[in-house]
C-alpha cells in the first residue's frame, strides 16, 4: 500500500494543489460560468454609477443641472441598483450552491475511496484522523473552488477596470492614489507561504484533537470502570490547547495581513484627498471628477480587502488539498482479481504463511488443509495461535501469499472480493452493532430482506425472546456500537445477521464465547441444522462448539499442531485432549455448584 500514514504524496507540489482545485471546478464549469457572468455584469453596473453622479455633481456646480434631470438619475440609480441585486442573487446561487455541490462530489469521493482501503491502512491512520478529512478538510476545498474563484474574479475585474477609468479621469492623480495597493503582490508572496504552512499544522493538530476524543467517548466505559476521568480531561486539555495555540498564530498572521491591507487602502483615501483635493482647486480636474475618483477607489477597497480573504481561502484550501491528495494517493491494498465464479465454497490452504505488513515475525506458518464443500471444520488454539488470521486472509481482509490459500479450487487472490464478500457470512469475536434498530442490525448487507425473514433469523441466534422484550422490539434502536445490548445478546444479533443472509459459507470467530453453557448448547443445536449443507468454520475455545466438526484443526504459534476428528484428536493426548479433559472438568464443578444452589 502507498502512504499507510496519510502523508502528502512525494512530488507535485503548491501547483498540484492548486490543479486538483481547478479540476473540481471544472466539473461544474458551465454552472460557475453563469455564476461569474451574473457577477461580471452586477461589477459592470456598478462602474456606471460613479460616472452618472459625476455628471450630475459637474452639472450642479455649473449651474446647468435641471430638477427632471436630477430626478431622472435618482431613478436610474434606484434602477440600477434594483438589477444589481436581483443580479446579486443569480451569482451567489450558482457560484456558492455549486461549491456546495463540489463539497458533497467531494465528501462522497473520500467516503468512496475509503471503503475502498484495507486494513493495513486502517492500522496505521486513526478514526479521528479520517473523520478530520471529511470534517474539516473538505469545506476548506469548498471555499477555495466557490467563494475564492468568486474573489479572484471580481477583484481582477474591479481592479483592472476602475484602475482604467482612473487614469482616464486624471492619470497623475490615479498613479499617486494607486502607488500604497501596488505593495500588496509583496504582501501576498510572503503571507502566502506562511499560512500556508500555519494552516497545514492547524489541519494536523485538529486531527490528533479528534483523535484523542474519539478514543476517550468509545472507552467511556472502561474510562468509568477505572474512573480515569481526570486524567482523560487533562489528556483532552492538553490537545485542546495545541490546537488553540496553532489557531492563534494562525489568527496572528490573519489579524496582521488585513489590516495591512487596510492599511494601504487608506493611504490612498489620504493621498485622493490631499492630491485630489489640490487639482480641484488649482482647476486640474472637476469637482464631479474627484467625486467620481473617490466612488471608484471605494470600489476598489473590497477588492483590495478580497485580495487578502482570497489568498487566506486558497491557502487554506491547497493545504487541505494536499492532506486529501495524500488519501486519494493511498492505493487500495487489496484489490480485485479477474475471477467472478468458484464452483463451490470448498477451502484448502497449501503451505500458508503469512506476517502483517511491517513486520516479520510470521503469524501462520505452513499451514496446510482441505476442507470438503458442505463440510465443517473446526479451529482452537491458544490466544494468538492464528484462527483469526486464518479466517480474515479466506475473506481477504488481507492477501495471503499466492497459491497458498483456495476456495472452490480458486486462489483467492484471484477472485473477485464481491465474489468472496457474497458466498460469505462472518460473525467476528468482537460483535460490532451499527446504531440502528435491531431489524436493521440483523439486516445489514440484505436490505431486501422481510420482517419475516429477519425475525426467522432471530429466532435461530436465539435472540427472538429478548428482542420480544424491548421497549421497541425489532425497532429498539441499540446505540453507538450496540451499547444498551449485552455482550450475549450483541454476539446472538451477530449470529442472526449472518444467517438471514443464506450465505453458502459462513465463519464463527469465537462468537459464543459471552453466552452462558446452556445458550451456547441452544445455540449449536439450531445452528447444526442451519450449517447442513453449508461450508461452515467454528472457531472456539470451547470444545463443545468444534466437538461435531469434519476437521478439527489445533494451533499453536502459526501451525498445525494436530488435526483430524473429535475422536482421532483425544486419541492423541496432546493439547487438545488437556483442553477437552479441563473444560470437561470445568462443566462438572460448574454442575456440582448448580446442584448445591438447589
Amino acid at each position: 500500500m502507498n502512504n499507510p500514514s496519510g502523508n502528502p504524496p512525494p512530488g507535485g507540489g503548491r501547483f498540484e494543489n492548486v490543479r486538483a482545485i481547478a479540476e473540481l471546478v471544472w466539473r461544474y464549469k458551465w454552472r460557475f460560468m453563469l455564476g461569474l457572468l451574473f457577477l461580471l455584469v452586477v461589477d459592470g453596473l456598478q462602474l456606471f454609477v460613479p460616472k452618472i453622479i459625476q455628471h450630475e455633481v459637474d452639472a450642479l456646480a455649473d449651474g446647468s443641472a435641471l430638477l427632471a434631470t436630477v430626478w431622472r438619475a435618482g431613478l436610474l440609480l434606484l434602477g440600477l441598483q434594483a438589477l444589481v441585486s436581483v443580479l446579486r442573487f443569480g451569482w451567489r446561487y450558482y457560484i456558492s450552491g455549486t461549491g456546495m455541490k463540489v463539497e458533497r462530489d467531494l465528501r462522497a469521493e473520500l467516503y468512496r475511496h475509503l471503503q475502498t482501503l484495507s486494513l493495513e491502512y486502517y492500522n496505521h491512520t486513526k478514526v479521528g484522523t479520517v473523520m478530520s478529512y471529511a470534517t474539516n478538510d473538505v469545506p476548506a476545498v469548498r471555499m477555495a473552488t466557490g467563494m475564492a474563484l468568486l474573489g479572484v474574479v471580481d477583484a481582477a475585474f474591479m481592479i483592472v477596470f476602475c484602475t482604467v477609468i482612473m487614469f482616464c479621469i486624471n492619470w497623475e492623480l490615479a498613479c499617486w492614489t494607486l502607488l500604497p495597493v501596488s505593495l500588496l503582490a509583496v504582501l501576498m508572496v510572503v503571507f502566502g507561504r506562511r499560512m500556508h504552512r500555519q494552516f497545514m499544522k492547524v489541519q494536523e493538530q485538529f486531527s490528533k484533537l479528534s483523535d484523542r476524543a474519539q478514543e476517550s467517548f468509545s472507552a467511556v466505559r472502561v474510562v468509568k470502570a477505572y474512573g480515569n476521568e481526570a486524567a482523560e480531561l487533562a489528556h483532552f486539555d492538553a490537545c485542546s490547547r495545541r490546537l488553540a495555540r496553532e489557531n492563534l498564530r494562525q489568527a496572528k498572521l490573519d489579524a496582521l495581513f488585513n489590516p495591512l491591507i487596510a492599511f494601504l487602502t487608506s493611504c490612498s483615501v489620504v493621498i485622493l484627498i490631499v492630491a485630489g483635493g489640490r487639482m480641484v482647486v488649482g482647476g486640474g480636474i472637476t469637482v464631479g471628477e474627484f467625486v467620481s475618483m473617490s466612488f471608484y477607489l471605494g470600489l476598489l477597497i473590497w477588492p483590495m480587502l478580497a485580495v487578502g480573504w482570497v489568498v487566506n481561502l486558497v491557502q487554506r484550501g491547497t493545504a487541505s488539498m494536499e492532506r486529501l491528495r495524500a488519501v486519494f494517493a493511498t492505493k487500495p491494498g487489496i484489490t480485485d482479481g479477474p475471477l467472478a465464479q468458484v464452483a463451490d465454497t470448498a477451502v484448502e490452504a497449501r503451505g500458508l504463511s503469512f506476517a502483517y505488513p511491517g513486520t516479520e515475525k510470521p503469524v501462520l506458518r505452513g499451514v496446510s488443509f482441505r476442507l470438503r464443500a458442505g463440510g465443517t471444520l473446526g479451529i482452537v488454539g491458544s490466544t494468538g495461535a492464528g484462527k483469526t488470521t486464518l479466517v480474515e486472509l479466506m475473506m481477504r481482509l488481507y492477501d495471503p501469499p499466492k497459491g497458498t490459500l483456495f476456495i472452490g479450487g480458486r486462489d483467492v487472490t484471484e477472485l473477485k472480493l464481491e465474489t468472496i464478500h457474497e458466498r460469505i457470512g462472518y460473525v467476528p469475536q468482537e460483535s460490532f452493532l451499527f446504531a440502528m434498530s435491531v431489524a436493521e442490525n440483523i439486516a445489514f448487507g440484505n436490505a431486501s430482506l422481510t420482517a419475516d425473514e429477519i425475525e426467522a433469523a432471530a429466532k435461530k441466534a436465539h435472540i427472538h425472546p429478548d428482542i420480544l422484550g424491548f421497549r421497541d422490539g425489532y425497532g429498539t434502536r441499540v446505540g453507538e456500537r450496540g451499547i444498551t445490548l449485552s455482550g450475549g445478546q450483541k454476539q446472538r444479533v451477530a449470529i442472526a445477521r449472518a444467517l438471514a443472509g443464506n450465505h453458502p459459507l459462513l465463519i464463527f470467530d469465537d462468537c459464543l464465547s459471552a453466552v452462558d453453557t446452556e445458550t451456547e448448547t441452544s445455540i449449536l443445536r439450531e445452528l447444526r441444522g442451519e450449517i447442513r449443507g453449508r461450508t461452515a468454520i467454528l472457531i472456539s475455545h470451547r470444545i463443545s462448539t468444534v466437538r461435531d466438526a469434519d476437521l478439527i484443526l489445533v494451533l499453536e504459534d502459526g501451525r498445525v499442531a494436530e488435526a483430524g476428528t473429535h475422536e482421532e484428536l483425544l486419541l492423541n493426548n496432546g493439547y487438545y485432549t488437556k483442553l477437552y479433559r479441563m473444560q470437561k472438568l470445568e462443566g462438572r464443578e460448574e454442575g456440582k455448584m448448580v446442584d448445591d444452589r438447589r
